[in-house]
């Protein structure tokens, strides 16, 4: 059994940059499978369908990212959302583009939601805050899901700014960009 799951942990992992890299319709199962050497057969084997790995990867990723949120310190709401937008904007340049694919590939005919645990948790973390008790889901979602687009969005471009403009420029704007994070969660807490 530990065996499978191992075998499945790898393949989700391999996956994930692949679905990061090219989105769900450019990734082919038979060029993870040979990159995971085994066949195509094998890896439907797991997952059954390539819609069941996407959602495999896509929970992956949710439980990190809540795993993020549940260790994130201090002890008031505020500050822990402080804090894990200011780490966003230099997370994992892979998870960023894996939340940014999955919120923009995905319609209402869905089946299945991975990222919801992730949105909700973060909601449920700002309804903790002054700023949001006794304010709607929607509302609180609506403002998180600009923060939470915006600090993807400076992740997922980095290596294009990067050519464009230098790595001698992208301290500088790390730093202008924390900065604006910084101001927009605090805007959006009401500070």
């Amino acid at each position: 059994m530990a065996e499978h799951t191992e075998a499945a942990d790898r393949y989700v992992k391999l996956a994930s940059r692949h679905f990061a890299e090219r989105g769900y319709t450019g990734v082919s199962l038979a060029a993870i499978a040979r990159e995971a050497k085994v066949t195509k057969q094998a890896l439907l084997h797991f997952f059954g369908t390539k819609e069941r790995l996407y959602a495999a990867v896509l929970s992956a990723l949710a439980t990190r990212l809540c795993t993020e949120i549940d260790g994130l310190p201090g002890e008031q709401a505020e500050d822990r959302l402080m804090h894990y937008f200011e780490r966003r904007g230099v997370g994992s340049l892979q998870d960023a583009r894996l939340v940014i694919r999955a919120l923009l590939e995905s319609d209402e005919t869905a089946k299945i939601w991975p990222l919801k645990p992730y949105l909700d948790k973060l909601v449920a973390l700002a309804l903790q805050t002054e700023r949001w008790q006794g304010a709607a889901q929607e509302e609180v979602l609506a403002g998180l899901y600009q923060l939470i687009g915006a600090s993807q969005y400076f992740s997922i471009s980095t290596p294009t700014l990067s050519g464009m403009y230098g790595t001698g420029a992208m301290e500088a704007l790390h730093q202008h960009t924390r900065q604006n994070a910084k101001e927009a969660v605090a805007a959006f807490l009401g500070r």
